[in-house]
C-alpha cells in the first residue's frame, strides 16, 4: 500500500507542474502597453455618453518618456514628459520652469486604454483612448 502513496505523490507533483506550466501571466506592463499613438473616443465620468466622433488631438507615447500631442485643428505638436510609477504622470513645463503634473490611473484592454484622473477635481474624470497605430 505504500506504493499507492508514492503514486499519489507523483501524480500530485505532476498535476501541480502542469497547473503552473499552464498558467500564463496576464499582467500587462503599462510601460510597454502605453507605447504608440492614441485618439480619445470617450470623455465623461463612467456613465453612458455618445462616443467622440471627431477627436481634437492625438497623443503619441514614445519609449524615451516623451509624449507628443498633435492638435488637428492647428496642426501643432506639443512635447510633454510622461512617466509611469504606480500612476501615469504627464508633465508640462511652464514658461517659468515649473513642471505642471497631471496624474492618471491607467487601465489597458486590447487596443484601448482608460485613464482615471487622480488628485484633481475635473468635470470629466474618465477618458478612453483607442490605439491608432
Amino acid at each position: 500500500m505504500d506504493y499507492m502513496k508514492d503514486i499519489r505523490k507523483i501524480l500530485g507533483i505532476f498535476m501541480f507542474v502542469l497547473f503552473v506550466a499552464g498558467c500564463k501571466n496576464d499582467e500587462i506592463d503599462p510601460r510597454q502597453a502605453i507605447l504608440g499613438k492614441w485618439e480619445e473616443f470617450y470623455l465623461g465620468n463612467g456613465e453612458y455618453r455618445p462616443p467622440i466622433v471627431k477627436p481634437l488631438a492625438s497623443r503619441q507615447f514614445l519609449p524615451d518618456s516623451i509624449l507628443l500631442e498633435y492638435v488637428y485643428a492647428t496642426k501643432q505638436t506639443y512635447t510633454r514628459k510622461y512617466w509611469i510609477d504606480t500612476l501615469l504622470n504627464i508633465g508640462t513645463l511652464r514658461e517659468d520652469g515649473y513642471l505642471l503634473r497631471f496624474y492618471y490611473t491607467p487601465k489597458f484592454y486590447a487596443d484601448t486604454m482608460e485613464l482615471q484622473a487622480e488628485n484633481s477635481t475635473p468635470i470629466f474624470s474618465v477618458s478612453k483612448w483607442k490605439r491608432i497605430n
